[in-house]
């Protein structure tokens, strides 16, 4: 910030002025004179250099539009009609949340993706619970079968690590 007034400053010198007016008054009139500089009939092709006629042509063509989009905006169907004839999306309609058009799509993404999340955790949950299940009732089966040699010592071990046996 203070650099840009330091140079807005130094720009604005009396003396830099004077010294760029002379400079110009020395450049200029070669450039002007130049046979690659474009015609005034160039300038105007390529709606660079306006004439009068030209600016008062595109101001009668912005206010012609704007009276055709003025008497099309006053025969446009009502939104509830637009919404039964499938044109707008029922969010657009008033009374409701009232979404702009252009934000319907990303609405109902964010909506899918937030089922999507829910879905997940509820089958993440649903899988952790019949992995343990399944666990517990191997567990269990094991024991009533007796299978491997330490399985009493095993289960007094877990026990301890749980905190339900005191090891003496």
């Amino acid at each position: 910030m203070h650099t840009s007034h330091q140079f807005r400053s130094l720009a604005l010198a009396p003396i830099l002025h004077r010294l760029r007016l002379r400079h110009v008054r020395t450049i200029l009139p070669p450039l002007l004179t130049s046979p690659s500089r474009p015609s005034l009939l160039d300038l105007i092709h390529r709606s660079i250099f306006l004439t009068h006629t030209t600016v008062v042509s595109r101001q009668l063509a912005r206010s012609l539009t704007a009276i055709r989009l003025s008497r099309r905006l006053a025969v446009r169907p009502p939104p509830e009609a637009l919404v039964q004839r499938s044109v707008l999306p029922p969010e657009c309609m008033p009374g409701h949340e009232r979404v702009a058009p252009a934000l319907v799509a990303k609405k109902r993404a964010v909506e899918r993706e937030q089922v999507r999340d829910g879905l997940r955790r509820w089958v993440g949950s649903v899988f952790e619970r019949r992995w343990r299940e399944k666990v517990e009732g191997r567990r269990r089966w094991e024991e009533s079968r007796g299978v491997g040699r330490v399985w009493r010592l095993r289960r007094f071990w877990e026990g301890v690590g749980r905190g339900e046996v005191r090891a003496s």
